[in-house]
């Protein structure tokens, strides 16, 4: 079999790739170095020109998602074609493939580390997304806030806190949507909005 010679940069992300696919599917603890380089026709040799261990890929694949979730946010909400409160479901639906999809990475200590850092990043690049919609609502006269980016912090880390303290409590993420689902009428006082317009069905 001919190998097919690509740049460096090429392989590097193309490694990223199939390593977010692997973890997200079989988890941190499942996912072998060798499982991630056979699935790009690769080598040992040419990982380890990459990445120093299974640890460094995994915490590079990891921001390289929580890149990827802000920016399908941001898409989600600033899509005009997509009615306007669709995309608030559609983006509660997108974190809670996150939520659900968290637990099967989840395994080690390194891991949980990773997380936390990753968290911050991914709620931190949040909040201009968010913001810019809840603008859009306030001109739309769907929305009624004095100040859109502390309404979008407060929900964004709102939110993420509530379903995280739950989580602690339960040991388990099989009660985020429900949390969804009744956060519409704290989120409708927060942004002075309708229920009916941002309500999460399980």
């Amino acid at each position: 079999m001919v190998r097919v010679v690509k740049q460096p940069e090429e392989r590097k992300e193309e490694l990223l790739g199939v390593a977010i696919k692997l973890f997200m599917e079989k988890g941190y603890v499942h996912t072998s170095v060798k499982d991630i380089y056979m699935a790009v026709n690769g080598s040992f040799g040419m990982f380890y020109y990459h990445f120093k261990s299974k640890e460094e890929i995994f915490e590079a694949a990891m921001a390289k998602y929580t890149d990827q979730f802000v920016k399908e946010i941001s898409d989600i909400l600033q899509n005009t074609e997509i009615p306007f409160e669709q995309r608030y479901q559609l983006v509660f639906s997108h974190w809670l493939e996150l939520i659900l999809g968290r637990d099967k990475v989840r395994g080690t200590q390194h891991d949980v580390e990773v997380f936390r850092i990753l968290s911050g990043k991914m709620l931190s690049g949040a909040i201009h997304p968010v913001t810019l919609y809840i603008d859009e609502g306030i001109k739309r006269g769907l929305m009624i806030t004095d100040n859109s980016r502390q309404s979008a912090i407060v929900l964004v880390y709102g939110l993420f806190g509530l379903t995280q303290e739950e989580r602690n409590r339960l040991s388990s993420n099989e009660n985020a949507s429900h949390i969804f689902a009744q956060s519409s009428k704290l989120v409708s006082l927060l942004l002075g909005a309708d229920e009916k317009n941002f309500r999460f069905k399980e």
